[in-house]
């Protein structure tokens, strides 16, 4: 069955007193599989139920999302806050499965794009450091790697780290798995973003590149960051400033 007739046919039939829906994710994108689940947000007034299920519709697994105006409201500003949208992005980018023409559906999703558009909360210094430590201490560790298995481990990470500190660069939302390279391809062309897709869709995954690719990034942030950081208060406990 067509993916959007079948995601109707859910909501009518597990949620007949929704006021809306949405269906989302790769399905809505035209970027399914064959093993893509159906990512459908469910609205109702508020007072209602709130809750995440995974469960399965005529052979097809469908994770479902049921919310009401308060509790997506509450998720919104978790997302952001975590600087990762999943919520925010479904029904922003999702098709409206029922409630359209009522301008309700429409509203919902109007105000879910205001809210993408926004993007997440901005490093504080403070973060962005933290950042600059952590992805300066995997280069390293990347750099000295003689293991092939752990230069393997070393460089997912050291990856992650450096798409994530060059998405919040940018003011862009994270996302996790493949939505983390989804995220890196929306950003505007440049030589380290284009540079980080290709290498992740490189056979090879040279080491040497990527540790060029990731200097880069952190060149853009205030550099390599290792000797003389600190975490936490140099205060011996018990003491005041």
């Amino acid at each position: 069955m067509d993916p959007i007739n079948a995601a109707r046919d859910f909501v009518a039939e597990r949620h007949p007193d929704a006021v809306a829906s949405i269906l989302g994710g790769s399905t809505a994108r035209g970027r399914s599989t064959p093993t893509s689940d159906l990512d459908i947000v469910v609205l109702y007034p508020n007072g209602g139920a709130n809750y995440a299920r995974t469960t399965r519709f005529r052979g097809q697994i469908v994770e479902e999302f049921v919310h009401t105006p308060a509790s997506i409201s509450f998720w919104y500003a978790r997302e952001r806050a975590e600087r990762c949208a999943v919520l925010g992005d479904l029904c922003a980018e999702g098709i409206l499965l029922t409630g359209a023409g009522s301008g309700l559906a429409e509203s919902w999703q109007r105000d879910a794009r205001r809210y993408m558009q926004r993007g997440p909360e901005p490093l504080t210094a403070e973060e962005r450091d933290l950042r600059r430590y952590e992805l300066s201490n995997s280069l390293d560790d990347l750099r000295g790697a003689v293991v092939r298995a752990e230069s393997f481990a070393t460089s997912a990470e050291v990856f992650q780290q450096s798409v994530e500190l060059l998405l919040l660069q940018h003011g862009k939302w994270l996302g996790k798995g493949k939505w983390l390279v989804r995220r890196l391809e929306q950003l505007p062309a440049n030589d380290t973003a284009t540079g980080l897709l290709n290498w992740a869709g490189s056979p090879d995954h040279s080491a040497e590149r990527l540790s060029h690719l990731a200097a880069r990034v952190l060149d853009a942030s205030g550099g390599h960051l290792m000797d003389g950081f600190l975490r936490g208060s140099l205060l011996t406990p018990g003491t005041t400033p």
